[in-house]
């Protein structure tokens, strides 16, 4: 191979390579932890007996409307489970459940297509 196609393979693998740093992680946009699930990225905003998540792709709003879940928190003293329902926009909320500080929180959503599951989870610190 000479020596042109070996740099143009490298220039290759390098902007290949970059590209897919580029794709992290979401920034949160609500203040809260961000897991991407795949499918989208889950923003989860723990609140006073409550937690809301956001759900975005490519830090573009993902519409929540008739989506569905579970989430469980696991906190140090013990566990609860609530019911995840669309709010607005792109916003869920599970009511009646409580994040400390060293929680696992973990959720499953099935979309608004009624097949299509998403998993998300979070440590709390």
């Amino acid at each position: 191979m000479n020596p042109l196609c070996k740099t143009a393979a490298w220039l290759g693998c390098t902007l290949l390579v970059a590209h897919a740093w580029a794709h992290g992680v979401p920034m949160p946009q609500h203040g809260g932890l961000v897991d991407d699930a795949g499918l989208v990225a889950v923003e989860m905003v723990p609140g006073k007996g409550a937690v809301d998540l956001y759900l975005t792709d490519d830090d573009a709003p993902v519409d929540a409307h008739n989506v569905k879940g579970v989430l469980t928190v696991t906190n140090p003293d013990g566990k609860q489970e609530a019911s995840i329902a669309s709010v607005s926009g792109n916003q869920l909320r599970a009511k009646g459940v409580t994040v400390k500080p060293g929680a696992k929180v973990t959720t499953l959503l099935t979309m608004a297509d009624g097949t299509t599951k998403v998993s998300a989870r979070f440590k709390v610190k």
